[in-house]
């Protein structure tokens, strides 16, 4: 039985898209049959570490230093490698320029196992222009070595592995998409949940964003798109969902509250999990990401296996909206969503109903985590084993 051991800095739900990825992948593998252990830093603040289950669960709570130093803790360091000890084929870590990077590739190094590095989005030219003198000081010391010591990086996208190209990575890169949970009908809920703590939402058509409340999130965009098309939309109201971990989202509660049109159509929902999660995907008729950079775009998937239609920007991967009838992919300024926006929304519900059918056919076909497992396991196994290369991986 293969084994495998995921790193990554936080599973905390407020985090963002790893919180749900890393664990669909290491359930989805664990399914497979892989013998599976996550291990991951508690940053309690964040809100509850996402349930991983059928996996060894390997969780360290950091000190404050820690939590100051980039997720420094000899203490994981240590847990990684008596994680290790009890026998391991892969290490697969996720994220970069925290201090947890490390402790992956010594432990790899110790134990002579292959690594495999994840950077979700972290070497996109957006994401590397946050930071810059941090990052270039972070690359010198740790992350180059780190990258360079990884027999295969995995991207979640094309657009995502260009990017790894033009760091100057010269490793195979196993190209696959994040996966994403398919709700049966029967475990569909009603929009009633939320309607009953937002009483504004009853009776009205619903936009819905759901993400984190962050600037490369374009919510900004957003905010001026729908400034010139709620007052041709009445019947429509925008919820934005999201947990909001840097002070942005007061920002936009401000701007929002100082002016009428968009306080009457607006609701901040704040994070949303559980039944709120699943009645906010039952009430949406739409769904916005106006992103200016992603690598994959959990949140699409989402939307999507939910049947909702979904209008994104050209800044995440997924030209296949436009493709497969189910979506508006644009470029990522407030112009061109709100020409998309509107376009959606001059749509009747059946239309939409229909592109949301489509949707789901989609992510059925190709975000299924199950054939994800699948071909993540392919690349596992080529890496320990060797044999012919899997279709996924690509070496120029």
């Amino acid at each position: 039985m293969l084994a495998v051991l995921h790193v990554v800095a936080s599973i905390n739900r407020n985090v963002g898209g790893p919180a749900a990825s890393v664990p669909g992948l290491a359930m989805a593998l664990a399914d497979c049959g892989v013998r599976t252990s996550v291990a991951s830093l508690d940053y309690q603040e964040h809100g509850k570490q996402t349930r991983v289950r059928g996996v060894t669960n390997v969780t360290v709570v950091p000190r404050t230093i820690g939590k100051r130093l980039r997720g420094w803790s000899p203490s994981f360091g240590a847990a990684l490698a008596d994680a290790a000890s009890k026998g391991v084929d892969v290490i697969h870590h996720h994220g970069l320029w925290m201090v947890p990077g490390i402790y992956a590739r010594r432990t790899a190094s110790r134990f002579g196992v292959p690594l495999v590095i994840s950077p979700r989005g972290m070497l996109d030219p957006w994401s590397l222009e946050r930071g810059p003198v941090r990052k270039r000081i972070a690359s010198l010391v740790y992350e180059r070595r780190n990258l360079r010591a990884a027999r295969v990086l995995h991207a979640t996208s094309d657009m995502e592995a260009r990017a790894i190209r033009d760091y100057g990575l010269t490793q195979p890169i196993a190209v696959i998409p994040n996966g994403v949970d398919l709700p049966e009908d029967s475990n569909m809920t009603t929009p009633d949940a939320l309607q009953t703590r937002f009483p504004e939402l009853e009776n009205r058509r619903c936009l819905l964003y759901m993400g984190r409340l962050h600037p490369k999130k374009g919510l900004d965009l957003l905010l001026d798109a729908w400034r010139t098309l709620a007052p041709d939309f009445p019947a429509w109201h925008l919820v934005i969902a999201g947990p909001d971990l840097i002070g942005y989202g007061a920002e936009l509660q401000t701007t929002v509250a100082g002016d009428p049109a968009l306080r009457r159509s607006i609701t901040f929902a704040g994070m949303l999990d559980g039944l709120a999660k699943r009645a906010a995907l039952a009430h949406a008729q739409l769904f916005v990401l106006p992103t200016r950079a992603e690598n994959f775009g959990i949140a699409v998937a989402e939307a999507l296996a939910h049947r909702i239609p979904v209008v994104t920007t050209t800044a995440a991967p997924w030209s296949d909206l436009a493709t497969h009838e189910c979506g508006w992919w644009v470029a990522p300024e407030s112009k061109a969503v709100s020409g998309a926006l509107r376009s959606a929304m001059e749509r009747s519900p059946a239309e939409l109903r229909a592109m949301g059918e489509r949707g789901r056919a989609y992510a059925s076909t190709h975000l299924a985590w199950s054939a994800i497992a699948t071909r993540m396991l392919d690349v596992y196994r080529w890496i320990v084993a060797g044999g012919p290369k899997p279709p996924c991986v690509r070496e120029t």
